[in-house]
């Protein structure tokens, strides 16, 4: 993911064009998050709410997408990617917050 060739032993194919590398990177971030929150759903007593889930994985895979416009550059759907996955984990930021605020305590 954030490793300047893409083409590794783990990549069972390999990326030959620019928007091959877009995919793997933005595919390992993916893989990393889902990676970390399994980990983290075994040895943690306290409950993740699915979205805080989702906002994890998406802001992984924002940040290896990062890594591929450093690495390989841009294109025109890697960049509308990058947007539109920001503005959902932004999005799922809000919602999440907005929800916690209306949650009664006193049940």
């Amino acid at each position: 993911m954030i490793s300047p060739d893409v083409n590794t032993i783990f990549l069972p194919f390999n990326a030959d064009s620019v928007q091959e590398a877009h995919f793997a990177r933005t595919y390992a971030g993916f893989v990393t998050a889902v990676g970390y929150l399994s980990m983290r759903f075994l040895y943690s007593s306290s409950k993740v709410q699915i979205g805080t889930v989702v906002m994890y994985i998406t802001m992984v895979m924002v940040i290896s997408k990062i890594f591929s416009f450093i690495y390989d550059g841009y294109t025109t759907i890697a960049i509308a990617t990058f947007f539109i996955g920001i503005a959902y984990a932004i999005g799922l930021y809000v919602v999440q917050k907005a929800r916690k605020n209306e949650l009664d305590y006193n049940l």
